[in-house]
Formats: C-alpha cells, sequence, structure tokens
C-alpha cells in the first residue's frame, strides 16, 4: 500500500531540515534580537524531526500500525505549515504597513527626497 523507500527518503531529508532548522535557531538566539525568531525556528526543528521518526516507523510499521504513525506525521507536517503560514502572512502585512508608512512619508515630504550628503568636518 505505501512505497517504503519514499518514507525512507522524506525521513532522510525532513531530518536534515529539522537538525538544520535547529542549527539555525540556536545561532539565531545568539543575539537578543533573534530570540523570538530562534523560538519558531527550534519549533519548527522539532516538528520536522518529529515527522522524520515519524516516517521511519511507516518504513517498518506492519499493515495494522500505518494509521497511528499516519496521523503523527501529518499532524507534525500540519503544524509545521501552519507556523510557516502564519510566518508568510506577518510577512506580508508588515510588508503592505511598511510601504504604506514609506508612501506617506513620501507624501509628507512634498514629494522630494531628502538628500543624506552631509560633509563631515567642514
Amino acid at each position: 500500500m505505501f512505497d517504503n523507500l519514499t518514507f525512507e527518503k522524506f525521513a532522510k531529508w525532513s531530518g536534515f531540515m529539522g537538525v538544520w532548522t535547529i542549527i539555525a535557531g540556536v545561532l539565531s538566539a545568539l543575539t537578543i534580537v533573534g530570540i523570538p525568531a530562534a523560538i519558531i525556528m527550534i519549533i519548527l526543528g522539532v516538528k520536522l524531526l518529529g515527522a522524520k521518526s515519524s516516517a521511519k516507523a511507516l518504513a517498518m510499521a506492519p499493515e495494522g500500525d500505518v494509521s497511528m504513525h499516519i496521523n503523527k506525521l501529518v499532524g507534525d507536517l500540519k503544524t509545521y505549515f501552519q507556523i510557516n503560514g502564519v510566518l508568510i502572512v506577518i510577512s506580508l502585512i508588515i510588508m503592505v504597513l511598511a510601504i504604506i508608512a514609506g508612501v506617506i512619508a513620501l507624501i509628507a515630504l512634498g514629494g522630494e527626497i531628502p538628500d543624506f550628503n552631509f560633509e563631515w568636518g567642514v
């Protein structure tokens, strides 16, 4: 019913991506500004590692245990994609607000972009 080789390859790549996502999260946590992003990255990495373990279990599971492992695999991936989706929506909202703020600032300056060529020490 299921292709074990596909689950084994999925387990390999989700494990690779999970580990690197966690490493990137830990490195991001070294800066105070990066702590919120680090927490999210570590959670995403852990979810990928959970999907890896479920895929490995699926590759070796007898037919009777498949539904339990598939539910765990899909649940971990659902959480992973939901978090990424929310982050994309937040990013798009921030981008639109930044564009609106830029347009308002340009209008407030009378349509002229100020010259920031300062001459230091003159």
